[in-house]
């Protein structure tokens, strides 16, 4: 995403402080010099400043995931996770956090696919069912409808998936 064409007003993601709306760019001074921020009012309450020339590599970037995408990457070909948990849960963080908004979805359609041939540990049930809330969060926002809707209509996708593929 490229953060420099935000307009006031659009909402924004932020992996480590959830969804907010883009206020506007504000300069601060730093030991003498100018630093530019992208001010973002946070959802659960609060200003986030985020530096604009880093803005992208902490994963600031606008809403797009709609329930439509969301649904269709669930059916699109699946890549393989790490076999080893401890390695696993580092790849979920990694992709929790990543700036590309499909790296989610393709995350929960990989899980799923994992199902298939593994149980899920306790772990990838937890992060499966937080992945879902975020998505249905973020749907709802570019969607324009309520959350519960789409994490219903993620949740019957979700259950059918798991017993066409014979998810354990």
């Amino acid at each position: 995403m490229r953060t420099q064409s935000l307009q006031v007003g659009e909402q924004v993601f932020h992996p480590a402080y959830g969804f907010g709306v883009f206020e506007g760019r504000l300069t601060r001074d730093e030991a003498g010099q100018p630093k530019d921020y992208y001010g973002v009012r946070l959802s659960e309450g609060g200003v986030l400043s985020v530096p604009v020339a880093r803005a992208e590599s902490l994963g600031l970037r606008r809403l797009v995931v709609s329930r439509k995408a969301i649904l269709d990457c669930l059916h699109s070909a699946a890549s393989p996770l790490p076999d080893n948990d401890r390695h696993r849960v580092v790849e979920l963080k990694a992709r929790w956090h990543a700036p590309e908004p499909m790296a989610l979805p393709e995350t929960v359609r990989d899980l799923l696919a994992r199902g298939r041939t593994r149980s899920l540990t306790p772990a990838d049930r937890k992060w499966l069912s937080s992945a879902c809330e975020r998505l249905s969060a973020e749907a709802a926002r570019v969607d324009g409808t309520d959350v519960s809707e789409v994490r219903a209509a993620l949740q019957r996708e979700v259950d059918h998936l798991k017993l066409r593929l014979g998810a354990r």
